[in-house]
């Protein structure tokens, strides 16, 4: 059974999910494609962080450090 984040773990995903979502309005509300490419790209490289935090609450460290698969 897997055991809710629990202090600083919680507080990071939850500071990761408040950046997403502002992330995405502002992709959502720009009009210049050079910054919807950069909040984009800023977007990817939050996801990853979201990825590893998640990993690491589930107690699995190993992928955790390696990023994603290919299968």
């Amino acid at each position: 059974m897997t055991q809710p984040p629990k202090g600083p773990l919680k507080a990071k995903i939850r500071r990761v999910d408040d950046t997403l979502h502002r992330l995405v309005e502002r992709r959502d509300e720009c009009e210049d494609p050079v910054e919807v490419l950069r909040t984009s790209e800023s977007i990817d490289r939050w996801l990853d962080e979201r990825i590893v935090l998640m990993k690491n609450r589930d107690g699995d460290l190993e992928l955790a450090g390696n990023g994603p698969s290919n299968g």
